[in-house]
């Protein structure tokens, strides 16, 4: 008999979470928004400042790394990336991954080989918010795994 009550509570608990969770995932990828706003301004001092805390050392974690970056991709014909897709995925309270899909486009209209791109961004929860703190490239037909069920949305 002891055990309703517990079993009432556990459920409960649950219950309570799952909002929360779903909250998690919409501040995921409205952050992802932002950042890919930025990106596509090419705004090295803005996303380094407010979007990154690179844990491997990346040079891109600093605005000079990140310009220089830039500065790489327009020598190439850079202007923009046309997101198709961003799926948010809350792994933990503080921890979420974000798949990409995309396609870079060149200031002439057409695009960088290969015209198909998908990456993953590893995210961290702060106190001060959300923060890229990885990201890998990976196979533009790969299956993104999320065990929660994470939500996609297209570009805003």
């Amino acid at each position: 008999m002891m055990l309703r009550p517990i079993t009432a509570l556990l459920v409960g608990s649950a219950l309570i979470a799952a909002p929360a969770h779903a909250d998690d995932k919409a501040d995921v990828e409205a952050f992802m928004h932002e950042y890919l706003r930025l990106w596509n301004a090419h705004d090295a001092a803005g996303i380094s400042e407010r979007f990154y805390r690179l844990e491997n050392g990346s040079s891109w974690g600093t605005e000079e790394g990140l310009a220089a970056e830039f500065d790489r991709l327009k020598a190439q014909g850079y202007d923009r990336s046309d997101i198709k897709s961003v799926t948010g995925c809350v792994r933990t309270a503080e921890t979420a991954d974000v798949e990409l899909r995309y396609v870079r486009l060149k200031s002439d209209g057409s695009f960088m080989p290969p015209k198909d791109r998908a990456s993953i961004y590893s995210l961290r929860k702060f106190p001060d918010g959300w923060r890229v703190t990885g990201m890998r490239g990976v196979p533009a037909d790969s299956k993104f795994d999320c065990p929660s069920g994470g939500t996609s949305t297209t570009a805003q």
